[in-house]
């Protein structure tokens, strides 16, 4: 049925600028009349500040861990799942099915749409509102098109093909029973529109939390340089990682900081991008009940013992530890690694995550460590400046030769001597090959970005390099000390990616399952 009045639902904000947590904290308002409501620069910001909204959603950053690390080695469980994330249970199980709540896309397409909304109708108020020029709209747009950019990427990494939808969802005969598009198709339209928002992204905004939670130049390369790396694409990866690089604004903090800096605070020299949480506002719940806090210091995640820096009484590091990792008879990577110590503690026999979860950890003189959570809601950090190092390191190393080893081992140092104080240097030379630099890129980031939603992505870019999921399988199935478990990783390439949800299927006959869950309705991975 035609309407005169096109009528959405849409999550809206009453702005202040005083803050940018609080311009983020979007209240609903029921019904908005949109040919009434696109008529001042308000309006526009007020759309805008529900993009960022939905991101920060509980079900989204729920996904952005369990799409990213829940399946990688990292992760194992903690305290327990409540029922209602029973689901998680199921992934870390390995069985995956159509009906686990985490295949449902639709947390990530809201936000899609959001941003197709404000995509749509912002041009309109420049004839309504003098105030709102040109600049100011592309100024929105760039926002708005890196924000659905990154959500793309998310459904990308996931699922592999997705529908792409750019028309904002306003009108009842609009076809929403869209197939998917291809990867390559997704791939390109994402960089399309990263391209587009560079041009007019600012470098900042003059004030913190909005340097920092808001789309910035900055952000802009950090996505297209992860997007070029996982297109293969690493002379373009490399460009976009020294456009960030080489922006003085960003600096890393100390090892010894790091926690509580980065993590705690939040906000640091080192962040490019984080979403925004106000304590008692607006809580980052889903790190609050997966990582702990003060008020549950054990989370519903943990750390395998199989991994831990110390896996027993004698301090040895578990069978497969990326920490005190010896390369050769001469050469053992992160003997005191600070990460090892700040990531994640012991208790009870088993390993919880601290990152995100604590405020600061103390040392005694005689080397034990008290663990003091948080009380507060943390932020999440979706970019950092160590990450872009490692990616660029990752770009280098996949060109081969010495020279572009010789730089990798360079970035790759940087990070890992402000964890390693007093350590040596590593060295090219002493891992001869590409094969092993590849290795070592995996490890440093490995330890560098534990629990930040990364590393089941960093095995799903290594196994389509190789196209082959057998070093995929080989690092997951490390998180189980039983050898008769059924394997965790991915039997085939198909099986890297999550099912579509039933119901997604059912409502539109032109969506295709995923390749490997057409015949298997559970994960026998």
């Amino acid at each position: 049925m035609k309407q005169k009045f096109i009528i959405i639902s849409i999550l809206v904000s009453v702005l202040s600028f005083s803050a940018c947590t609080d311009w983020l904290n979007t209240k609903p308002e029921s019904e908005i009349i949109l040919e009434e409501f696109w008529r001042s620069e308000s309006d526009v910001q007020s759309v805008l500040a529900s993009c960022y909204k939905g991101l920060t959603e509980a079900e989204v950053v729920y996904r952005m861990v369990v799409w990213g690390e829940l399946r990688s080695d990292n992760m194992i469980a903690g305290s327990g799942f409540p029922n209602w994330l029973y689901d998680m249970q199921r992934v870390l199980e390995g069985n995956i099915t159509t009906v686990n709540s985490y295949a449902s896309w639709g947390p990530f397409y809201t936000v899609i749409n959001y941003c197709n909304t404000l995509l749509h109708y912002a041009p309109y108020v420049i004839d309504r509102d003098n105030n709102f020029t040109e600049f100011d709209l592309k100024r929105v747009q760039s926002e708005a098109l890196t924000i659905r950019a990154l959500a793309y990427f998310y459904l990308l990494r996931t699922f592999k093909e997705v529908p792409w939808i750019e028309d904002a969802s306003v009108d009842d005969t609009q076809n929403y029973q869209l197939p998917k598009d291809s990867e390559e198709t997704i791939i390109s339209n994402i960089i399309r529109d990263l391209l587009i928002a560079r041009e007019n992204a600012p470098l900042d905004y003059g004030k913190r939390d909005y340097d920092k939670g808001r789309v910035t130049l900055g952000l802009v390369n950090s996505l297209l340089a992860d997007v070029y790396l996982w297109n293969q694409e690493y002379d373009k990866a490399i460009e976009a990682c020294d456009a960030v690089l080489t922006n003085p604004t960003y600096q890393l903090a100390l090892g010894s900081n790091v926690l509580s800096q980065v993590f705690y605070l939040g906000n640091s020299n080192e962040s490019i991008f984080e979403l925004q949480y106000k304590e008692n506002v607006f809580e980052n719940s889903a790190v609050q009940t997966l990582y702990g806090n003060s008020a549950n210091r054990q989370g519903s995640l943990g750390f395998p013992i199989t991994l831990a820096h110390d896996a027993g009484q004698n301090e040895e590091p578990g069978l497969y530890s990326p920490f005190k990792f010896r390369v050769n008879s001469n050469v053992t990577e992160s003997e005191e690694d600070i990460r090892a110590l700040d990531s994640y503690f012991e208790f009870g026999g088993k390993y919880y995550i601290f990152k995100y979860a604590g405020v600061q950890r103390v040392q005694s003189q005689d080397g034990v460590s008290t663990y003091i959570h948080r009380s507060n809601t943390p932020n999440w950090i979706i970019y950092r400046l160590s990450d872009i190092m490692l990616m660029k390191s990752e770009a280098l190393v996949q060109k081969d030769g010495l020279d572009n080893f010789e730089q990798a081992m360079e970035l790759i140092n940087t990070t890992y001597l402000r964890s390693n104080e007093g350590a040596d240097s590593l060295m090219a030379a002493d891992y001869g090959n590409k094969i092993e630099m590849e290795k070592l890129v995996l490890r440093e980031r490995q330890r560098e970005l534990l629990f930040e939603g990364k590393r089941w992505f960093d095995l799903v870019r290594m196994a389509r390099r190789e196209n082959s999921t057998t070093n995929l399988n080989t690092y997951v199935d490390r998180k189980t000390a039983s050898a008769t478990a059924a394997t965790l990783g991915a039997l085939v390439m198909d099986a890297m990616y999550m099912p579509i949800a039933r119901r997604e299927i059912e409502a539109n006959p032109n969506l295709k399952q995923n390749p490997f869950y057409e015949e298997n309705t559970s994960s026998t991975r």
